[in-house]
């Protein structure tokens, strides 16, 4: 591929996984929609395949196996109606989730499965995905073939999980992007957990007190929301308190929408580590999942 900065570029991840076709055909309706070019890249991980199986391994035969697994996948892209012109692809040799975290640097997305194979070894569910999410500078959308099989966008609705505490705005700028180019509407969400018993004090926690906790909860969402969705006047944007396990409920929410986005932070030297709540989200989520630094 040619290098163009000016170029706007979304990048698909594959692997020879259904998932990795189901981000194929997921980044290419996101090229589309952002009049990008479609990047498709498969990363040949040497030092996975020599680790796990202790032999010497022929580095051309692995990259052969690799454009097959781009062509592929091209194929898939052609499918979605992209420009043949506005496709590319790419074997490079090297850990995958650094390779496309140095590529997100000019990207606008980054579209990978939740599940991704390493050589000739299947890996554990989200291992990769995890640390591209991690390390990456743009965007990253998580998706499952066996979660989303079907083309998302027929509920037209956008949701993103925002913490009461919550002061960067650019996952909500992203979350009010993706549903003006997927004519969708937004749904913005915070989760307080139940109060564990003893919590308040031996006091009954009536039903006055919780509906007031829920509206000053719903109050901090509009301070953090209503500056950035002002922005999009085209968006219809409603808010949401959610009672219950942060991970059951978004994933319970994930049935209803067409992309869930959630916000991690990013430490400047060690990059993201996935605590238990969004590992568990990536898992289990029934839609394509969307993580902004």
């Amino acid at each position: 591929m040619t290098e163009n900065r000016t170029q706007r570029v979304v990048i698909a991840g594959v692997d020879g996984s259904e998932d990795g076709l189901r981000a194929t055909k997921f980044a290419a309706g996101s090229a589309k929609a952002r009049s990008a070019d479609l990047l498709i890249i498969h990363a040949v991980d040497d030092n996975g395949v020599a680790g796990a199986w202790g032999f010497a391994y022929d580095r051309k035969a692995l990259e052969e196996v690799g454009q097959a697994i781009v062509e592929d996948a091209i194929k898939v892209a052609l499918e979605q109606g992209l420009d043949k012109e506005r496709i590319h692809g790419e074997v490079i040799v090297g850990n995958p989730a650094a390779l496309l975290a140095d590529r997100s640097e000019k990207a606008e997305l980054i579209v990978v499965g939740r599940r991704a194979t390493s050589g000739l070894e299947r890996m554990f569910v989200g291992s990769t995905s995890v640390a591209i999410a991690g390390m990456a500078s743009c965007p990253v959308i998580v998706i499952s073939q066996a979660a989303t099989p079907h083309p998302v966008g027929d509920k037209h609705k956008v949701a993103i999980a925002v913490g009461p505490q919550t002061s960067n705005t650019k996952t909500l700028t992203f979350a009010c992007d993706q549903a003006k180019r997927y004519d969708a509407e937004l749904e913005v969400v915070t989760v307080t957990p139940p109060l564990p018993a003893g919590a308040t004090g031996g006091y009954k926690l009536t039903d006055e007190s919780m509906e007031r906790m829920i509206s000053e909860l719903d109050q901090r969402l509009a301070e953090i929301a209503d500056p950035v969705v002002s922005s999009y006047p085209e968006v219809s944007c409603h808010r949401r308190v959610l009672t219950g396990q942060p991970v059951d409920e978004l994933v319970s929410l994930s049935e209803t929408v067409d992309q869930l986005i959630i916000g991690v932070n990013k430490h400047p030297l060690l990059g993201w580590t996935a605590g238990g709540v969004a590992r568990g989200i990536m898992a289990h989520a029934k839609c394509p999942l969307g993580i902004v630094h």
